[in-house]
């Protein structure tokens, strides 16, 4: 047993407080518990939960975590985000290997699409082409059958067209200040950011959110409870806390570069970034426990 372990018991027996108790409170499995008490951290999800377990149990039986973590941080796990591997080069996609023959038939198959493409548009030009000669054709033999010549038909339109001319020259012509103001601007739709991958390793995966200036989260639970935790790279929490189905909580994070969202539950928990949905890396019902860091690029930082 460590010497956090035996503080943390002889704080819950002080309060009067059984591991079935301290587990109601808390909402911590009993095993956890014990284990917390024993310094044995091995059967904990992650470092990142043995943490969050060591900081309820110390507010549950009124001790202050802060100073704890500070008196025995030689016994506490260290934080997960030592663990998540810095990458020197960012790819936007993952690298599939692909043979060579797959390439040559895949370079191929477009250029025959854009022949077979050409080919069917010249065959319908020259179709319709071909209608539009001979119903024209046609038309104009039966129009010159039906025409009668009259001397004072040409006499009429000639005082039609003066007349035509006339009232052309009488209306005003648009100014270009007239054109102009009819011209309605043109609105910038704003946009919500382009999500990219950087790199997965189940439960982890790192993102890179560009293209935007903002950067708002929303956690909901949503078909039953779920923990949440989420800091920044200096380990400064804006969230760690159970959420209980239903509830919902918003964080704008524009200020900061890198974040870790550390989902306990992810079948019941729901996230959109910037008003849109947020697919998880890995799939929810395999991997039930996912730790996702993003890196936040404003515009003009690319």
């Amino acid at each position: 047993m460590t010497e956090l372990g035996n503080r943390l018991k002889q704080a819950r027996e002080e309060k009067g407080l059984s591991l079935e108790d301290l587990q109601t409170v808390t909402k911590i499995q009993k095993r956890y518990l014990i284990g917390i008490e024993e310094g044995n951290y091995s059967i904990m999800p992650g470092q990142f939960y043995a943490r969050a377990f060591i900081r309820q149990y110390s507010e549950a039986v009124g001790l202050d975590p802060e100073l704890i973590f500070e008196e025995y941080q030689n016994d506490i796990p260290a934080n997960d985000k030592d663990e998540i591997p810095q990458l020197s080069r960012v790819k936007t996609r993952k690298q599939v290997p692909t043979s060579s023959k797959n390439t040559k038939v895949f370079n191929f198959i477009p250029k025959v699409l854009m022949f077979l493409a050409f080919v069917a548009v010249v065959a319908i030009i020259y179709v319709l082409f071909q209608n539009w000669g001979v119903g024209s054709s046609s038309d104009t033999q039966q129009d010159n059958k039906n025409v009668v010549y009259d001397p004072a038909d040409t006499a009429n339109e000639g005082q039609d067209e003066n007349e035509t001319e006339d009232t052309k020259e009488e209306q005003p012509e648009e100014t270009e200040e007239e054109a102009v103001e009819e011209e309605e601007p043109v609105e910038e739709k704003p946009t919500t950011g382009t999500l990219t991958e950087v790199s997965s390793n189940s439960p982890n995966a790192i993102l890179e959110l560009k293209d935007t200036d903002k950067f708002e989260v929303e956690i909901a639970a949503d078909g039953g409870n779920t923990w949440v935790g989420v800091n920044n790279a200096d380990g400064d929490y804006y969230l760690n806390k159970e959420l209980k189905d239903g509830n919902s909580e918003t964080i704008d994070l524009s200020s900061e570069k890198e974040i870790l969202l550390n989902v306990g539950w992810v079948p019941a928990t729901k996230i959109k970034i910037n008003g849109e949905v947020f697919e998880f890396p890995f799939p929810v019902k395999d991997v039930t426990t996912q730790k996702v860091t993003i890196k936040f690029v404003p515009n003009g930082q690319q």
